[in-house]
C-alpha cells in the first residue's frame, strides 16, 4: 500500500508547516484538500488566499488538490470541510491537523479571547475534524491505511511560559491523539501526533535568542518545515507501524517521546492518610524531575520544575 491516490485533509494548510505538508502529500499521490481560514498567528482575520494559493501550486506540479476555507474553531464548519472532502473524491483517508494559533498569555495578563481563540483553534478544531472523520469511518465500515496526524509542540510537552495557553491546548492534543489511537484502531485508523521544530510564523513574537536560534542556515538548514513534512508522510504512510505516538521532528533529527508515568510510590502502609503522614513520606519523593526537553537548537536535559522556581519559594 502506499499514500498515491488516497484523500487527505490538511488544515492550516496555506502557508508555513501545513503548505509543505500538503505539497509533501500531493507530490506522493494524495489527492489533498488544503484547509486554511487564512486568519494570523493570532487568529484575527480571514483569507482565502492562502490555501487557494497552494492549490494552484499543487494542480502547477500535476497534483490533485482543492481549496477549503473553513474555520476549524467552528463545530459545524469543521464538520462541514470533512464531508466537503469526502464529496470532492469520495472518501478521506488522512486527516492531518495542523491549523493552530499562539498568543501571549501570561497569568495575570491574559484575557478571555486569548483562551477562547486558543482553545477553539488548537483543540477544538483538532476534535471536530477527527470527529467528523471517525463518524464517516464508522458509517462504511474498516479500512486498511486510515491515519491521523495531530501537530502538538514541545511547548505542549515541556510546557514554557507566557505561552501557558498554547502550551495547555498542545498538551491535551497529544492526549487526545493517544485516545484516538485506543479507539480507532478496529476502524483501520492510527493516530499519531508531532511536536515539531521549524521555522514559522509562530516564531514572531519570539525571543531574539530564539529567532536566531531559527534563522536560515548555510547548507543543511534544519529548521526548514520541509523536513517536518516528511515525518508527517512517513506518519501518514501505511509502512508506518506506530499509533498513539508523540514524534519530535526538528531538521534530520526525529525524537519519539514518553507518556508521563507513575515512576514514584510511596505508601501509607493500609493507614488513612494524614497531612503530617503526607509530609513525612513525601520527603522521599524527587521535587524535581530530571528529563530531556526539546527546544530550539535541539535536545538538552533540565530539571523541571528549574531550580530558580524552588528558590523563588524558598526565598520569599
Amino acid at each position: 500500500m502506499s499514500i498515491a491516490g488516497k484523500v487527505a485533509l490538511v488544515t492550516g494548510g496555506g502557508r508555513g508547516l501545513g503548505r509543505e505538508h500538503a505539497l509533501a502529500l500531493a507530490a506522493a499521490g494524495a489527492k489533498v484538500v488544503v484547509n486554511d481560514l487564512g486568519g494570523s498567528n493570532t487568529g484575527e482575520g480571514g483569507d482565502a488566499g492562502p490555501a487557494q494559493s497552494v492549490v494552484a501550486e499543487i494542480e502547477a506540479l500535476g497534483g490533485t488538490a482543492v481549496a477549503d476555507t473553513r474555520s476549524v474553531a467552528d463545530w459545524d464548519g469543521a464538520h462541514a470541510m470533512v464531508d466537503g472532502a469526502i464529496a470532492a473524491f469520495g472518501d478521506i483517508d488522512i486527516i492531518v491537523n495542523n491549523a493552530g494559533i499562539s498568543r501571549i498569555s501570561a497569568f495575570g495578563e491574559m484575557s478571555e479571547q486569548d483562551w477562547d481563540l486558543s482553545a477553539a483553534v488548537n483543540f477544538k478544531g483538532v476534535t471536530a475534524t477527527m470527529n467528523a472523520a471517525a463518524a464517516h469511518w464508522r458509517k462504511v465500515g474498516p479500512k486498511k491505511g486510515r491515519a491521523i496526524v495531530n501537530t502538538a509542540s514541545p511547548a505542549g510537552l515541556h510546557p514554557l511560559s507566557p505561552i501557558n495557553i498554547y502550551s495547555a491546548t498542545k498538551a491535551a492534543v497529544a492526549a487526545l491523539t493517544i485516545s484516538a489511537a485506543l479507539e480507532l484502531a478496529p476502524l483501520g485508523a492510527r493516530a499519531n501526533a508531532i511536536a515539531p521544530m521549524a521555522r514559522t510564523r509562530m516564531l514572531e513574537g519570539a525571543p531574539p535568542e530564539m529567532m536566531e536560534m531559527m534563522a536560515p542556515r548555510e547548507g543543511f538548514d534544519p529548521n526548514s518545515p520541509e523536513h517536518v513534512s516528511q515525518v508527517v508522510l512517513f506518519l501518514a504512510s501505511p509502512d508506518c507501524p506506530f499509533t498513539g505516538r508523540v514524534f519530535g521532528a526538528w531538521g534530520d533529527d526525529l525524537f519519539l517521546f514518553n507518556e508521563w508515568n507513575a515512576a514514584h510510590h510511596v505508601s501509607n502502609g493500609g493507614a488513612k492518610w494524614t497531612v503530617d503522614a503526607l509530609v513525612k513520606a513525601s520527603a522521599q519523593l524527587p521535587k524535581q524531575d530530571r528529563r530531556w526537553t526539546l527546544f530550539p537548537g535541539g535536545r538538552f536535559e533540565a530539571d523541571m520544575p528549574p531550580a530558580e522556581v524552588l528558590d523563588a519559594l524558598a526565598n520569599l
